[in-house]
């Protein structure tokens, strides 16, 4: 989040409603994390990386951003608009073209460490 210095941001962030107490072992298995959340220009920004992009990944997105929407501890984000951002270390045209068709960001970011 180096691009973003800034914004609020967080990393690794759970989704979702929050289990009750007597049910929350059993939502420990099914809870939802998305790789980083940041605050920038009045938006919302749900980031999920991906070391190889895959079509999987924008349906993960769409439903992270449902999932903000019921997460009591950004509430006071919930009027803003949110930007889905597929980040990933390679171009893949197939999943580049289904983001743009799901108005969903797609960075490609190769540092030098994954260049080799």
């Amino acid at each position: 989040m180096t691009q973003h210095p800034t914004a609020l941001q967080w990393r690794r962030v759970r989704l979702g409603p929050l289990p009750k107490k007597d049910l929350a072992s059993i939502y420990k298995v099914t809870l939802r994390w998305v790789d980083a959340i940041f605050v920038e220009g009045g938006k919302v920004h749900l980031v999920e990386a991906k070391l190889k992009p895959t079509p999987s990944a924008v349906g993960q997105l769409k439903l992270y951003k449902e999932l903000f929407y019921q997460t009591p501890e950004f509430s006071e984000f919930h009027s803003y608009p949110v930007e889905l951002i597929l980040l990933t270390t390679r171009d893949d045209p197939d999943v580049r073209r289904l983001c743009e068709l799901e108005g969903i960001k797609y960075i490609v970011y190769q540092p030098k460490w994954i260049l080799g």
